[in-house]
């Protein structure tokens, strides 16, 4: 065996400098020749997270009686998720060590019990790990085990201890180097603030991370960074932005293979595409990318997605399954308590669902990330309900939906969360919720939707008499019956919100609803004079391919091309005046784009084009105003 000092200490350079990936270039060709050598190549293979390929080199390095390999070994099974076999492993190797490699792998090894469910025991050997590292006095290294012990605090919720401990480790970390682990300690900080509705803060300390981030290629900590600003679109309602976040987040962890982030992006995933109800894709999303089908987090998720497709008895069997299981972090014992309390209550067991529900809400009141329950209650509304009506539980309800409230809201029970809605009908018919596209399938729902954005509190009957009034009452009642249903399957039960007379509600979209409807955008932009942006606003009429009779979509549909319309011949006619006569074409071609069988704009148009249009869109302006007069 060969032993190349300078060639070590060059690479040993590079590895220090988070250079990686030129570790692996220069040691893969050739190949090592030494335990040194074979340590570096695989440390490097872990640090950037390329976990399958790091485990040959590490393996080969330990046999050559590698140390440090060891140790980092043994860290690549807990990264891997195989707790069981790195719990072993450091009981062989630990007795063994010395120094700061004896800390190393007590801190590994304590964070390897906490995630395989042996919380007690993993913050124990990670506090004797911190305390060691403090009477060796290297600040680099207090930080990083710090964080650590943040993390395990932040799954224990105990978020104040977290807190201070992020601050702590921020404070101990050099500003000038080790750019992964200042990242981390702000990454651990930023979800916190999250979690304890401190979104302001969230947002700024997240503005320092990505700038940080450009400093160092590491895709790992990127990935975490992405896990906080998902959680805050999640808890913020930016549906859109939550998808993104995620996905993004998907295409790195599928790259990395971290046992971690592989669990948490599949069941935040799973988590949203059920919300949106995707049940399919939710499903798919959570076997396809969880690495081990029966941790406790995914046991729990498949539990919430069984409880939202009404298998309320398979739900209840998975959330107690969750909730038997060790490893399962407070945040998701809270949340499986919540959904089983339904699933109980949806079973008929009011009495089971009133003592899990009790459960859950001993946790809530103490809760300091209180934030992260709020979206689970807003949907559990029949559950909070029920609560508030109890006499035992009404106290501490009212005392957890209190602290979850936004800062000047005293509403008693939750807030919607913002449900953003784009409704596209000219032209075309399109719904997005959260920037994404919902697909519905009766005509219908779209007519109904943009006539409630505009005529809210209006009756079923009267929704009948306007919108389909050739139509018996049966037939009329049976189908609004069927798009209610629809959306609110389709768009979320919060999108119709009624009130008044149980006989005769009022229909309004629901409170936290937030439409952007491209008719009442056409009218500001014309109200406004911006008529390029009404233009760019009408892509034709308003749902041209309505194949039911509605006079009320007829009459919208012609108020609509006669504004626009008006808007456009004053234009044109100014133009002309003004002797702008290219102006004046473009405003005609315009015109006849709204409304293309205008014979008296047709025969504008030739006379503006025989003075500036060429010959060729003469002649075409000229058979388009004979085609019209045959």
């Amino acid at each position: 065996m060969t032993l190349d000092l300078d060639r070590i200490v060059e690479i040993q350079a590079h590895f220090d400098a988070g250079r990686y990936d030129t570790v692996i270039a220069r040691l893969s060709d050739p190949l090592p020749s030494n335990s040194a050598e074979w340590r570096l190549l695989g440390m490097a293979y872990l640090w950037s997270r390329r976990l399958p390929e790091a485990e040959l080199p590490l393996m080969r390095a330990s046999e050559l009686g590698d140390a440090e390999a060891r140790v980092e070994f043994g860290n690549l099974l807990r990264l891997q998720g195989r707790f069981s076999e790195a719990i072993r492993h450091f009981e062989a190797i630990t007795p063994e060590l010395t120094g700061e490699l004896a800390l190393r792998a007590l801190r590994w090894w304590g964070t390897a019990d906490f995630q395989a469910g042996r919380m007690a025991e993993g913050l124990e050997r990670c506090e004797r790990a911190w305390r060691g590292y403090m009477a060796l006095g290297d600040d680099e290294r207090i930080g990083r085990v710090t964080q650590t012990v943040a993390q395990m605090f932040v799954q224990m919720g105990d978020m104040p201890r977290a807190r201070h401990l992020y601050g702590e480790a921020l404070r101990l970390l050099p500003t000038d180097s080790t750019p992964v682990a200042r990242l981390s300690a702000l990454t651990g900080l930023a979800n916190i603030q999250v979690l304890t509705g401190d979104f302001a803060g969230a947002r700024a300390t997240l503005a320092q991370g990505w700038q940080i981030l450009e400093h160092t290629h590491a895709l790992t900590p990127r990935a975490f960074l992405l896990t906080v600003e998902a959680e805050l679109h999640h808890l913020t309602g930016d549906q859109a932005l939550h998808l993104r976040t995620l996905q993004e987040l998907r295409a790195l962890v599928e790259t990395t293979q971290d046992f971690e982030l592989l669990t948490w992006t599949a069941t935040r995933l799973a988590d949203l595409y059920s919300r949106q109800g995707e049940h399919g894709r939710a499903l798919e999303a959570l076997l396809d990318l969880a690495p081990d089908a029966a941790h406790p987090a995914v046991t729990m998720t498949r539990g919430v997605l069984l409880r939202r497709r009404q298998h309320h008895a398979q739900a209840a069997d998975y959330l107690n399954r969750a909730l038997e299981a060790p490893g399962l972090g407070e945040g998701q014992r809270v949340r499986a308590l919540l959904h089983l309390a339904e699933a109980q209550a949806a079973q008929g067991d009011e009495s089971g669902s009133l003592g899990t529900f009790r459960a859950a809400l001993t946790a809530l009141i103490s809760a300091r990330d209180r934030m992260l329950y709020r979206p689970d209650l807003q949907e559990l509304t029949n559950l909070v309900q029920r609560a508030l009506l109890d006499p035992d539980l009404a106290p501490d309800i009212q005392l957890v939906l209190e602290k979850l409230a936004f800062p000047g809201i005293g509403d008693r029970a939750p807030t919607a969360a913002p449900l953003h809605l784009r409704v596209a009908t000219l032209g075309r018919a399109e719904v997005e919720r959260g920037g994404e596209r919902v697909s519905l399938s009766l005509e219908g729902s779209v007519l109904t939707l943009a006539y409630l954005a505009l005529n809210p509190g209006r009756t079923r009957r009267e929704l009948e008499a306007t919108i389909y009034p050739d139509r018996d009452p049966k037939t009329a009642g049976d189908y609004f019956r069927a798009v209610f249903r629809e959306l609110r399957v389709r768009l979320g039960p919060e999108v119709l919100h009624m009130e008044g007379s149980p006989k005769q509600p009022r229909y309004h979209l629901g409170p936290e609803v937030h439409v952007q409807l491209d008719v009442t955008e056409l009218r500001e932009a014309l109200e406004s004079g911006d008529l390029p942006r009404a233009l760019a606003l009408y892509r034709g009429p308003f749902l041209p391919g309505l194949r039911m009779e509605s006079e009320w979509a007829d009459e919208l549909r012609e108020e609509l091309r006669v504004l626009l319309t008006l808007e456009l011949r004053s234009r044109l006619n100014r133009a002309r005046e003004e002797g702008d006569l290219r102006r004046a074409l473009l405003y005609a071609n315009e015109f006849l784009r709204v409304d293309p069988y205008d014979v008296g704009v047709l025969e504008t148009r030739v006379e503006i084009a025989r003075q500036v249009a060429t010959p060729q869109e003469l002649a075409r302006y000229v058979v388009e105003l004979h085609r019209m007069r045959v």
